[in-house]
């Protein structure tokens, strides 16, 4: 918490205050992994880092423009002007120049932005921020989708030549993360920005939304994470590798990953964590069984989100697993990069997996909804919340969950 400030703004790069690892870029990171705990524990500090990305609304949109499109599009990476500096190559593990895309194609950053927005507003209930900064931002993010996307003859609507969370795959069609996460910006921009729009402009939104493709296959309940992945080359990840999480782009190469199953990390998984209600009811099995196996968890993000996911379906032998790793990532300096900084997102990741995973906690409107899962080995679990600026304290004990709160406060804990 100390690497964010709690007045203005905060720009938090990748690794904090404690190194110049990604020379201290503001990525999706910092938005999606640890603005929600800044919500629920300190709203002050994830205002400002709102206000970090409101201040740079105007370079959003003029890059959007620059595209000939509408609306706001922030850029994959981020400094102080709020335009885009991502470099255009890197240099690979074996000296070659490889070229980055990410500015181009990561375009699911302009809906993380707005939904971790959202999470501030659901967790802080802040009126003038949802009247005014949020209403905008969810107006303007719209506006980008809505011509960012593509329509078919058929009334099928399509997002095409983007790069989705895995990375490992780049200029791909429809793929689910981002299709999904327009669909979400798309509606909550027609319910919660409505008074700020006319109503045809709502309807084009509502509509949009629900002809996006979003690759479900509606029997196996499995969605394919971009169109034509299913039909790439399975590999043996986990019989050649092992289980231990390692950059599989550069162990296998990187034009060679474009052409297998092999998954950098969560990235069909992950919409479970942020938009569970926009995904299939009974979902989260299937498509837990069909990536987690070729996910190589290349990104240090990965671990933490496969652990809230296996706490939620009971397979916590794995779950503790990866939370453990993750919980790890500097002590151990896992990935070798301790020195650029600490992970902070990775950090954040760990909170979301104690909290929502294992914890099972919502914020549900009114209130906050508690679905504990706690493996046989944990005594107990503690949580320290702040809601609406109410304190909550959560004790999780086997069956038994005390709530102690600092005023009335809805909590219902509910049992599967």
């Amino acid at each position: 918490m100390g690497a964010v400030g709690t007045e203005r703004e905060a720009a938090l790069g990748a690794r904090g205050l404690s190194g110049d690892g990604y020379r201290g870029h503001v990525f999706w990171d910092s938005d999606v992994f640890v603005l929600p705990f800044l919500a629920a524990t300190c709203a002050p500090a994830a205002r400002a880092m709102l206000q970090y990305r409101i201040g740079r609304m105007e370079a959003a949109m003029e890059q959007a423009r620059e595209l000939g499109l509408r609306g706001a599009k922030f850029p994959w990476e981020s400094a102080s002007s709020g335009h885009e500096v991502t470099p255009d190559t890197v240099r690979g593990p074996r000296g070659e120049i490889v070229r980055v895309r990410n500015a181009e194609m990561e375009n699911h950053i302009v809906a993380d932005v707005a939904w971790a927005a959202c999470r501030y507003d659901d967790w802080v209930g802040d009126a003038a921020f949802r009247h005014g900064p949020l209403a905008h931002l969810l107006v303007e993010t719209a506006r980008y989708w809505a011509s960012r996307v593509e329509r078919d003859t058929d009334g099928s609507v399509h997002i095409r030549h983007v790069i989705g969370p895995d990375e490992y795959h780049d200029d791909v069609d429809d793929n689910a993360f981002t299709n999904v996460m327009a669909r979400w910006n798309l509606r909550a921009a027609a319910v919660r920005a409505r008074a700020d729009c006319d109503a045809r402009e709502v309807r084009q939104w509502q509509e949009l939304a629900d002809r996006i493709e979003d690759g479900l296959d509606p029997e196996s309940l499995i969605y394919e994470q971009f169109s034509g992945f299913s039909s790439l080359a399975p590999f043996p990840l986990r019989m050649t590798y092992g289980p231990a999480p390692f950059a599989a782009d550069s162990v296998i190469g990187f034009d060679r990953i474009q052409r297998l199953q092999v998954l950098k990390q969560a990235d069909v998984l992950m919409l479970h964590l942020l938009v569970p209600a926009e995904v299939a009811e009974g979902s989260l099995r299937a498509n837990l069984d069909r990536y987690l196996p070729m996910t190589a968890h290349g990104s240090s993000l990965s671990p933490a989100v496969h652990a809230a996911l296996l706490a939620r379906v009971a397979r916590y032998p794995e779950a503790l697993d990866l939370l453990r790793f993750a919980a790890a990532i500097d002590v151990d300096d896992t990935s070798g990069s301790a020195a650029q900084g600490l992970h902070v997102a990775t950090m954040g990741g760990v909170w979301l997996a104690l909290v929502e995973g294992f914890a099972g906690v919502q914020a549900d409107g009114d209130g906050l909804c508690v679905r504990p899962r706690l493996p046989d080995a944990w005594e107990t679990l503690t949580v320290h919340l702040v809601y609406r600026g109410t304190r909550v304290q959560l004790r999780i004990n086997g069956e038994d969950v005390k709530v102690e709160t600092g005023g009335p406060l809805r909590v219902a804990v509910v049992r599967d």
